[in-house]
């Protein structure tokens, strides 16, 4: 039992032990307990609860917003500090509810709001490169970045896609489980710490859906139910994946992250995170004439504001075509273009910037892209 006035430490870990981590998923425990552990703790975790001020709280976030980086020392983004007064504002929230502080010191405190991450959507050329090789070769990696960029699936939702959830009569696959990387927490917390991958229950009601693969994804599922046979010697059961790995267990989600930007960066293509995919479906859906409502379904959306706000931006492509359609109802319109103008490109001869250096595994993607 705590003593009546603890510090923030001590309260900190009976919150942890008592309010989080028997109803927390592992990620979401993990999130409070690398916020707390990382940035809170180690610079307010010896204040005693009843000494714990908007003042000290607002002192410690400006502090964090300015050299909060555990890299280098630096800034820390606007999110990341959102996210740490988040966690300390729920941690003391309690402590008041449960007569350990007086008031909560956190919503009084100030900071940067954080704007909305640019959503990451490919274009149809980087799409067009990026299919050509997937298809080229089908390896195990590549069937997994395909079913993500046809499905419209999270990763975690992809590597934990089973046979058992695939219906081949119907062609459809319920999407119910998820798997995440996280961090095993021992109890003795000076231990090396260890990852672990963990499956769970989708993150939400609507996340839960079935859905109708189309012909690629049912194709591709064919090819790994035959894979699997060649790979192990026998066929998959309901408990096994649709996406495995070179041994027909799990594919890592971090593994098949990595892998996809090691792929972009071989064949010459901007780096966007796996998650783009998602987003690179939902609009090339809209684009294609399926409705916001029917989209929201496909991704497992509750509120189809999600979709719209996050996920469905037009592209370069689609708002050139929409333009080239506009023009004036007479056809006797001027100026009309009789020259060429030239393209303004500059170009810097003085310095060359030394080649950079590519990991093997990005050679081989650009080698053989370029067959």
């Amino acid at each position: 039992m705590l003593q009546k006035n603890p510090t923030l430490n001590e309260w900190a870990e009976y919150w942890l032990a008592t309010y989080v981590r028997p109803v927390a998923k592992p990620s979401g425990y993990e999130h409070y307990h690398d916020n707390l552990h990382k940035h809170i703790l180690p610079k307010l975790g010896s204040v005693r609860m009843s000494r714990l001020t908007t003042s000290k709280v607002q002192a410690f976030l400006n502090e964090e917003a300015l050299h909060g980086n555990l890299r280098d020392g630096g800034p820390l983004s606007a999110k990341s500090l959102k996210n740490m007064r988040v966690v300390l504002d729920v941690c003391c929230k309690r402590a008041v509810a449960d007569g350990y502080m007086a008031s909560n010191p956190v919503p009084a405190t100030v900071y940067q709001h954080c704007t909305a991450p640019k959503v990451e959507v490919m274009s149809d050329s980087d799409q067009k490169i990026l299919e050509e090789w997937l298809f080229q070769d089908i390896s195990l990696l590549n069937a997994g970045i395909i079913m993500g960029l046809y499905s419209g699936m999270r990763l975690g939702e992809v590597c934990a896609a089973r046979w058992r959830h695939y219906d081949a009569r119907r062609g459809c696959l319920h999407v119910e489980d998820t798997v995440r990387r996280v961090t095993r927490f021992e109890k003795n917390e000076t231990s090396k710490r260890r990852t672990e991958l963990v499956f769970s229950s989708v993150k939400s009601d609507s996340s839960d859906r079935m859905l109708y693969l189309p012909d690629v994804l049912n194709d591709l599922a064919a090819m790994q139910y035959e894979r699997f046979h060649e790979i192990t010697g026998r066929f998959p059961g309901p408990d096994d994946f649709i996406i495995f790995n070179s041994q027909g267990g799990v594919m890592d989600p971090d593994n098949l992250s990595h892998y996809f930007g090691d792929v972009l960066d071989g064949l010459g293509l901007p780096h966007v995170k796996y998650h783009a995919l998602r987003h690179t479906f939902a609009t090339r859906a809209v684009e294609n004439g399926v409705d916001i409502a029917t989209v929201s379904g496909l991704l497992g959306h509750a509120d189809v504001t999600t979709t719209t706000h996050y996920y469905v931006h037009p592209r370069e492509e689609a708002m050139r075509r929409a333009m080239s359609s506009v023009e004036p109802v007479t056809k006797n319109y001027v100026p009309k273009r009789t020259h060429s103008i030239p393209c303004m490109e500059e170009w810097d001869h003085e310095t060359e910037a030394s080649p950079a250096r590519i990991c093997r595994r990005r050679r081989h993607v650009g080698e053989a892209a370029a067959k």
